[in-house]
Order: structure tokens, then sequence, then C-alpha cells
């Protein structure tokens, strides 16, 4: 199931260097772009100062081209040319006319920013008219839709970044979980492997070289043996189904099934354990019938059932339930054990995932037990749920469509 990491195989200290990079470098074309608008913004806001210079230098001459009374003051010729200039100019510049010495004659006080444009001032001698915008917002208005352009842009392009980084991410993120996984599973099925194996072995050295009291001594080592062997044959089956599914190779015979029989077949399985604590079992003989793959759906409350068993103490109280709704039949198990945080319910159905991770644990089990489980019931169209506390024990309820 597991082979060795070939020479092309990046590595784990490759992907962590890798994620370091993959959250680093999204942000030099992402400052490269910011700094890329800000110039740009800048550079089209001097062009459209120059560009609005430009074309009121043209318009000046031309809207002052009349000769205004020559009666009158200089304040009074000064306000005619204001208002005929009022009535030529639009609202984004305003004017002012000023004597040789600069002093105001007429017009704006306190101009908004530099001198767009200025001619002499008709019928005034020495007097010139000089037009300013009337704020920044003329500017802004002008520069809004190259703006517009200018930030779509860049955002598009920022996000598209950011976008492919985090799918690169997600992707080195992902290989570096496999690879944990992978030299925990290893471990784990070691581990595993190695303790019905030694005991195995050293039962059998025993008896093969005579070292035993009398028969029942023998029957004992043998029945030992046998239970040994049974549990390296669950723990292999438990690594096929999971196998098969991790493949999309498991298949389900659906048909209509009887919800006891399936349960009857669950506790036949773990009977001799089951005897050995306080069992209940209540299911109904009329019950409604589920569409089911009646091997792998009893394996569910197997599964369950081993669960309670290793995770409960001394005094191990666990039932198995099935009751009916208007659409479903609830498989629901219970035990008196050692219960869960809210963070263990959240992985329990993670494949290889155990609360005590250490290889010195004293609770048999590769994690592949409550995975299988969920995997089964998804492909029943099921739904399975936990309810559990630490020290108060847990509640398993199985949820499958009626036929």
């Amino acid at each position: 199931m597991f082979s060795g990491m070939s020479s092309h195989e990046i590595r784990p200290k490759q992907l962590r260097a890798l994620l370091l990079l993959l959250f680093i470098v999204p942000l030099i074309p992402t400052a490269l772009m910011a700094r890329f608008m800000l110039d740009a913004l800048a550079s089209e806001r001097r062009l459209a100062i120059e560009r609005t210079q430009q074309f009121y230098a043209d318009s000046l001459p031309v809207m002052l081209r009349f000769t205004p009374s020559d009666v009158g003051t200089t304040a009074e010729r000064a306000k005619e040319i204001m208002a005929r200039f009022e009535k030529a100019a639009d609202k984004k510049v305003t004017a002012r006319i000023v004597d040789e010495d600069g002093r105001l004659i007429a017009g704006e006080t306190t101009p908004w920013g530099q001198i767009i444009a200025q001619t002499a001032a008709p019928g005034l001698p020495s007097a010139t008219i000089q037009l300013h915008l009337t704020g920044p917002e003329v500017i802004d208005e002008i520069l809004a839709g190259q703006s517009q352009i200018l930030v779509w842009t860049g955002s598009i392009t920022g996000l598209a970044v950011l976008l492919i980084a985090g799918l690169a991410t997600i992707t080195v993120s992902r290989q570096l979980a496999l690879h944990d996984l992978k030299n925990t599973s290893v471990a784990t099925v070691a581990h595993e492997l190695r303790t019905p194996l030694a005991s195995m072995r050293m039962l059998l050295d025993t008896l093969r070289e005579g070292r035993v009291k009398d028969e029942k001594q023998t029957r004992e080592y043998l029945d030992i043996i046998a239970s040994e062997n049974e549990r390296l044959s669950r723990l292999a089956e438990n690594f096929l189904t999971f196998s098969r599914f991790d493949r999309g190779a498991q298949t389900m015979n659906l048909a209509p099934a009887s919800p006891r029989a399936i349960a009857e077949q669950a506790v036949a399985t773990l009977r001799t354990q089951l005897d050995a604590a306080k069992f209940t079992f209540d299911a109904p003989e009329n019950l409604p019938q589920i569409r089911a793959d009646r091997d792998a759906l009893a394996q569910v409350l197997t599964n369950l059932l081993e669960n309670a068993l290793k995770y409960t103490g001394a005094e191990k109280r666990i039932a198995l339930r099935v009751s009916a709704t208007a659409d479903s039949v609830i498989f629901t198990v219970e035990d008196n054990g050692i219960g869960m945080t809210s963070d263990e319910r959240r992985e329990a159905f993670r494949p290889f995932y155990q609360a005590d991770q250490k290889l010195s644990r004293t609770r048999e089990g590769c994690g592949l037990g409550l995975s299988i489980v969920s995997r089964i019931v998804k492909a029943h169209s099921g739904e399975i749920t936990v309810a559990s506390e630490p020290g108060k024990g847990s509640v398993f309820r199985v949820k499958i469509p009626t036929a």
C-alpha cells in the first residue's frame, strides 16, 4: 500500500521551503503592480493638467474677443470683463483680474492651484486675466475613467496572482499533509502488526518447545493465538476496504434488507467480547426495510461496537439500539467510555486519526475504523453523527433512508 520515496519525489523540507516561497513571491508582483498603478495615476494626473492648461490657453482669447466699454472706472470695466467670461466659460475654472503689480482688481480672491491660463485683459492696460481650476475634484473628474481602468486592471491582475499562489499553496499543503499521513500510517500499521505477531510468536515458541503444564494451558494459548489472528484479519480487512474506497473501487450491492438482521450480524461478530460487557440490544422485529449492502452496513456497526469496546474501561456498558422515523432507520451505539473533546469529534472520521497518537498507547487500532464507517454510510446516502463529552461516553447515530 505504501511505497518508498523515489529520488525524484519532493521532500518535506523542500515542500516547506516551497510553501514559504508561495507566501512571499506573490507579494513581489502585487507590490510592483501597486507601484505601477500609482506611477501611472501620477503620470495621468500631470498629463491631464497639461492638457487642461493647453485647452484654456487656446480658449481664453476666444472667450474674451470683444471690446469692453471705454467709460467707467477700472473696477467697472473689470466687472464687465468678468461677466462676459462667466457666460463663455464652464464651471471647471474661476477667473481673476490683477494689475501689473499682481494686486487683485476683480474675481476670485483665493484661487486653487496654479495658473492654468492667462492673457491681457481687454480694455484694461497693464491688467491680466488669470484662470485657475475650481478645485482638485476637476482633475479627479477628468481622470475618473482612466483611474477605473487602471484600478480594475491592477485589481484583476493582483487577484489572479493571489489566486494562482493560493491554489499552489493548497496543493503544496496537501502534499505535506499526505506525507505526514503516510509517515503516521506506516508507523501505526507497523505497531499494530508487531504487537499481535510478537504475542503469537512467543506463544508458538512456548508450544513448540513443550513448555506447557497441561492441555488446559495449551488450549488457552491456542485461543489467544486465534484471537490475535482474528485481530490481524480485521486489520487487513480494514486496510483492504479503505484502499478500495480510496481508489473508488468499492461497490455497494444495495438491496432491501432487514435492519434487525444487520444488527444481529454485527453483534454475532463480536459476541465473545460483548458477552464480557454489560451489553444492551434493542431492535424491534417490525422495523421498515432499508436499501443496504448488508455486509457493509454490518461492518459499520461492528466497527462502532469495536470502538466502544476499545474505549471503555473495566466496567463496560454498551448498547446497540435500532429505531425508525418516518423516512429512515437509526442505528445507535452508546458507551460509557472515555468520551471525546470537541476537537477529537471533528477529527474522528479522518483516516488514521487517533486521539492518542503515541506508539506506546495501550489501545489497539490504526485509526481506520471510523473513517471506513463514514465512507460506507455516505455510500448508503446516509448520515452519521457523534455526541460525546470527555468522561461521559459517546453516542454514535447512523441514519439510513428506508427502502
